[in-house]
């Protein structure tokens, strides 16, 4: 019974010692299992020599052969093999075998026997458990032997109570961690030129010429006297907060995306149901498209918020061995820790830059003819289209973002050009515009009845002579674009190429007596602004519905095409009548009055949801919150701007127009900054 008590113990022990070893030494963050044959990068992490085999082959793969370099799993550092002329598929061969690793995982698998008491061994009593270490002597002893033998002869020693610290700690002592892996003899100085640790013979050898090397204890002693391994550890979980609220971000984009998923799939179950059996195969086709745009997407996140894992829990591991080093006052093992979590501050910086670039946000939907579903409607056989909407995304702010809010960014002139082409018979009156993707501007220029088509840089591409007088424009998507003819009442849908302008359709608005002005789009429904009031039309056409009734009337109409809010711009100079109205769902809001802004005509939604408005008696431009909140002035007359009437707002860039009589004739681009 006593000797299966004791294993029992034993085995507690043993399953306290296997938890507790360090995860970051024995484990590969690649196959996050036991480390096989463990190879050191640079940067001093350590993969199977295997899983680094085939990560560096499956990286430059499709990339050019001479190629030089690749980049760590973990924390990303460019690293170059020891010997490039050999094939990639041995580079992994080529880097040091970490053998702290694997002395330390030979000191684990020797714990499978018993850890009994020496002297009591030596007395015949081979099963009596040690509770203690004394690190001097190398040994094990009883609480009863400590005292009777151990106590005596080394009254300086203090061993270790080993059945209450961090046995891998002790594993860590026990295993050659100061020793060099290519003399075999103690590292005891640090080369601050090259930021490397040595043996005397690598000193003497490759160091010799070197200004600055000194004991390894002596620039132990210089890092913590510098305060430097503090900051580091501040530094590291600064960053392991900013991995997390990362990870956290991307977690609630896949939730987003999942719901838009199964509210569009849920969308066509739904039609699906109301139709003939001809739909099958078209059904299976748009399925497939939504599926695959959502698959590709969510792989785009997914391979994001793995990067961000992996160096999450390398500088979380990082910032508890450097705990234990502390601790244990290993020299070695501080400074290593110390590079290694530099390397990994670094690292963090760097991939919140690129996320900051490259993060978008994806809104998938499906999109059809509510008309379908008439009886005796005549239309073609179609369940409608998967369209994906990308914007450009702020991430959320941790202590390493670099991007400024574009709420905080000030506007400055990057270029005019001037719309006037040869076929004008009248000056310009450009009433409506429209930024769109790859630098295209479609200007809507009521007195010559024409939509024109320019580069940003001011290249003249095309234009299309309209059957009325236009006022505002707006985009349908990155291709098309609605102008709206005032008079004749009619939304005009035109395609937009790289060089071309193409009538696509055209929405007539029955029973509709008042002048039609401004337009936005949203959800398959056009909303329409008129003298008096603000209608809602379907993009199949048909009868309009009565939103609001306005006091004054309302130039121009934005959507906010994330949250299907519509901002409408209500013309008037009086104080306290309100300016720009809120339409959400079947309510609405007023947000802002006429004070520093007056006469409001052009509006629009930026990608951060905040609105711009131009003052057009005031000469200036408004920028606010969706809410009506951090009103502030973002240009004036004094740089400039006359009569401000149509403003287009495409990423951080935005062009407006005037209608003054020294301006009407040009576009200005402004670019956030």
């Amino acid at each position: 019974m006593a000797e299966g008590g004791s294993d029992r113990e034993q085995s507690s022990v043993d399953g306290a010692m296997r938890q507790s070893l360090d995860s970051h030494l024995l484990e590969c963050p690649i196959c996050l299992e036991q480390l096989r044959q463990p190879k050191s990068l640079p940067c001093l992490h350590s993969f199977c020599l295997e899983c680094l085999g085939s990560y560096i082959t499956k990286e430059l793969s499709g990339k050019m052969a001479s190629v030089s370099s690749f980049s760590c799993p973990v924390c990303r550092k460019v690293t170059e093999p020891v010997n490039q002329s050999e094939g990639k598929e041995s580079w992994a061969e080529q880097f040091p075998t970490n053998n702290l690793a694997v002395e330390i995982i030979q000191q684990l698998q020797k714990t499978d026997n018993p850890i009994t008491c020496k002297p009591c061994e030596k007395k015949g009593n081979l099963n009596n458990q040690a509770r203690f270490w004394c690190k001097l002597t190398n040994t094990y002893f009883c609480e009863a032997c400590k005292i009777s033998h151990h106590d005596l002869f080394h009254e300086e020693c203090d061993p270790q109570d080993i059945s209450e610290v961090n046995v891998s700690v002790i594993l860590q002592q026990k295993a050659s961690v100061n020793g060099c892996g290519k003399h075999e003899e103690k590292m005891e100085y640090y080369c601050e030129d090259h930021q490397i640790l040595g043996c005397s013979k690598c000193i003497i050898l490759d160091h010799r010429k070197c200004e600055l090397v000194t004991s390894a204890e002596d620039y132990r002693d210089k890092l913590r006297k510098s305060s430097k391994i503090d900051d580091l550890l501040e530094e590291l979980r600064k960053s392991a907060d900013a991995m997390e609220i990362l990870i956290k971000d991307v977690g609630e984009q896949l939730k987003t995306m999942t719901l838009d998923q199964d509210t569009a799939l849920q969308s066509l179950t739904d039609i699906r149901k109301q139709i003939d059996e001809r739909f099958n195969v078209l059904q299976k086709d748009l399925t497939d498209k939504l599926i695959s745009a959502f698959k590709e997407e969510k792989e785009n996140l997914e391979i994001s918020r793995q990067q961000c894992e992996r160096l999450m829990f390398s500088i979380q591991n990082t910032l508890t061995s450097s705990e234990d080093a502390a601790l244990e006052d290993d020299t070695v093992g501080t400074i290593c820790l110390f590079q290694r979590g530099q390397a990994e501050v670094e690292s963090c910086k760097e991939l919140i830059k690129e996320l900051e670039r490259s993060s978008r946000y994806t809104s998938i939907k499906n999109e059809y003819d509510t008309d379908l579903l008439s009886v005796g409607n005549i239309t073609s056989l179609t369940m409608g289209k998967i369209v994906v909407n990308q914007q450009r995304r702020r991430l959320p702010s941790t202590v390493y973002s670099s991007i400024v809010p574009l709420s905080e960014c000030q506007l400055k002139m990057t270029g005019k050009f001037t719309i006037k082409v040869a076929s004008d018979k009248n000056d310009c009156k450009p009433y409506g515009v429209v930024f769109l993707p790859g630098g295209r501007i479609v200007v809507g220029d009521k007195a010559n009845q024409k939509m024109k088509l320019f580069t940003d840089k001011g290249d003249f591409k095309f234009e299309l002579e309209l059957t009325d007088a236009s006022c505002d424009l707006c985009r349908i998507d990155n291709n098309t674009v609605a102008v709206m003819l005032q008079k004749v009442k009619t939304i005009c849908i035109v395609d937009v190429g790289e060089s071309t302008l193409t009538v696509s359709s055209k929405i007539k608005i029955p029973k509709l007596d008042e002048t039609c002005l401004g337009v936005t789009y949203h959800n398959n429904y056009y909303t329409v602004a008129t003298t008096q009031s603000l209608y809602s039309v379907p993009a199949s056409g048909g009868e309009p519905k009565q939103l609001l009734t306005i006091g004054s009337k309302c130039l121009y109409l934005a959507s906010n095409q994330k949250n299907g809010h519509v901002f409408a711009s209500i013309h008037t100079s009086t104080p306290d009548k309100v300016a720009v109205i809120r339409l959400s769902d079947d309510t609405h809001t007023d947000i802002l009055n006429a004070g520093f802004v007056k006469g409001t005509t052009g509006i629009d939604v930026d990608r951060e949801d905040n609105v711009y408005v131009c003052g057009w008696s005031s000469n200036n431009i408004m920028q606010m919150y969706g809410d009506g909140t951090k009103v502030r002035v973002l240009l004036t007359s004094t740089d400039g701007i006359k009569r401000p009437r149509a403003i287009s707002v495409m990423g951080d860039e935005m062009v407006i127009t005037n209608e003054s009589a020294d301006q009407k004739n040009f576009v200005h681009i402004f670019k956030l900054v």
